[in-house]
Formats: C-alpha cells, structure tokens, sequence
C-alpha cells in the first residue's frame, strides 16, 4: 500500500512512517525540512507545507491512504512565553485545522478514501470524560491551544466522506512496544500513557482494512494485570 505521511517529522509521525515502512508499505513522508524527516532509504520524502493546498495535493496524488500526525513539537510553555524566551514560531496555531482542510480536499480530488488522523485524548468524543489528573496536567502544560486546534481538525474530518479512522492516544512517551494496549471506540482508557511504538505497531495493524472506520479510538496502555492476563492467552 502506497502510503504519505504528514507531520513526519514529530516524533509520533517519524515513529509510524518507519514502523509502516517496516510492516511492507511504500511510504513517503511530507515535510517541510527533508533533513528532519526519518533518515531511511525505503522512505520518499517531499518537501512541503501542509498550509500549502497545492503541495499537499501533489503528495496525496497517487496514494492509497494517508496517516496525518500534524502539530507543533515545541513545548507548549515554550510556545506561550515565546516572545519573552527569544524563541520565534515556526509553526501556526492552526497548523492542524488548515492542514487537514488541505488533506481531506485533496483526497477527494484524488479519490483516496483511507485517512487515519492522530488528535489526542480529552478532545472531542472524550473532552467531557478527562480526569482531574489530566485536566491539571493540560492546565500545567497550557495546552489549550494545541487542543482547540485538535477541535477543529476532528470535526473537519468527521464532517468528511472519507473512511477516516481518529486515533486519540493518552500521554505519548517514548518507552518500548509492549504489544498490549487498550483501544476503544466508547472513550475507556487504562494506563495515562502509551508508547508512541506501540501507536505506531496500531496504525500499521488497522491500516489495510476496514476496522474503525469512521469511528474515534482512544489508544491506552493496559495496566501490568491486564498485561499479564491477556499474556496468559485470555
């Protein structure tokens, strides 16, 4: 399967276009610097901005399904004392919303139908089902910007005709694959964190088929007893 991956060079974007890479797909990864794209010779990588409606037209063209990863990888209280720090922006606050508007238009211009789209848990289906704990952590980490931007690209592709499949995983870490996770489509979760492996090892699997379609998945890892059971062939 002929495969492009937008915001591929975030670290959860980099993660999937190689484990897809890995799982026999043709991968091409989009991305406004080539040299922060994954450094692989089996990935084709187009320089682009996911803002420009023509550039992404141009990398859907000929694809048979397209994995979105779009944000901004700078810390989020980065972002907000920017100005104060010295640190210039380089990423708009709506890089999600308007880059998803180019994708799903240039999938319907090039009849792709397969789109998986990673947002985040606590937007959306699950906005009303955050913990205390969580609020407190998106309030610490002032991620109300990232995650209004994460509003707006869901409803974008929900509204869509697409066979979309939104992944919302929990906190993202670069631990190990531990082959054992939670998704759910009625906004349950487990463990507050998951591997961005153990994602990546997800959009590979339901990729290729229809499982998921049009429906929103909360990706969690399952706690060391659930592990343990399912281990045990349950």
């Amino acid at each position: 399967m002929k495969v492009v991956v937008f915001g591929a060079t975030g670290k959860a974007g980099r993660t999937i276009a190689l484990n897809l890479l890995a799982a026999g797909h043709q991968v091409t990864a989009f991305a406004r610097d080539p040299a922060q794209a994954p450094a692989h010779t089996g990935i084709s990588v187009i320089r682009g901005d996911a803002l420009n409606a023509a550039e992404v037209a141009s990398a859907v063209a000929g694809q048979d399904a397209v994995v979105v990863s779009l944000g901004d990888s700078l810390n989020p209280v980065v972002l907000k004392l920017g100005a104060k720090l010295g640190v210039k922006r380089n990423t708009p606050p709506n890089i999600c919303e308007v880059g998803t508007s180019n994708v799903i238009a240039a999938m319907a211009a090039a009849s792709v139908k397969r789109l998986i789209c990673i947002t985040s848990y606590g937007v959306g289906d699950t906005r009303d089902r955050l913990s205390r704990v969580f609020k407190l952590w998106f309030s610490v980490l002032q991620l109300g910007e990232q995650l209004a931007d994460k509003e707006q690209q869901e409803k974008l592709v929900k509204a869509s005709h697409l066979d979309w499949t939104l992944i919302q995983p929990v906190g993202l870490t670069d631990g190990a694959a531990t082959g054992r996770w939670l998704a759910s489509t009625s906004g349950d979760r487990r463990k507050r964190t998951v591997s961005r492996v153990d994602l990546a090892d997800f959009v590979a699997q339901i990729l290729a088929d229809d499982r998921y379609a049009r429906e929103t998945v909360v990706l969690s890892q399952l706690t060391i007893s659930e592990r343990d059971f399912a281990t045990n062939g349950v």
